[in-house]
């Protein structure tokens, strides 16, 4: 048995355009598989998943991770493996959009997306997120075993 994802719809996600490539219903909850398109200079806040082992491949433009207090940056055609429990942050560096890919073991992370995403409004660049998104983002965190860490926190 084989499952191919031919939809091309994406959502909007804390500002990013999201594609949810393989879910965890796809794969019986092994794994998940996301597309990401960050605008530039957008980032995530810092956060830990208490559940998955993240790994991001970058494929157009360039993210810097920071995993707790160093600072990577990750370019075309490199991979990154964020373990749970480290907090991290991805923001994409320079003046141009970055486009990667998420792979979470196991599968989770498709359903916080999910829970957090709006349908995408097709403009040119996605709005930074609104205060609504951000407490969505904080209500939905916890019930998928994501930390929100606060900004400048010691990670």
């Amino acid at each position: 048995m084989h499952v191919l994802n031919q939809s091309k719809q994406g959502k909007l996600f804390t500002g990013s355009r999201v594609k949810v490539l393989m879910s965890g219903k796809d794969t019986d909850g092994q794994f998940c598989m996301l597309e990401f398109q960050g605008p530039a200079g957008r980032s995530t806040p810092m956060h830990l998943h208490d559940r998955e082992e993240e790994t991001v491949h970058v494929l157009e433009g360039q993210l810097e991770v920071t995993i707790e207090n160093e600072n990577v940056l990750v370019g075309p055609g490199e991979t990154i493996l964020l373990r749970r429990h480290v907090p991290h942050r991805l923001a994409t560096k320079g003046d141009v959009d970055a486009r990667y890919i998420v792979v979470c073991v196991p599968a989770g992370f498709d359903d916080f997306v999910e829970a957090c995403a709006s349908e995408d409004d097709g403009s040119p660049e996605p709005l930074a997120p609104s205060a609504e998104d951000i407490a969505r983002l904080k209500n939905q965190a916890p019930r998928f075993g994501i930390t929100l860490l606060p900004p400048n926190s010691n990670h």
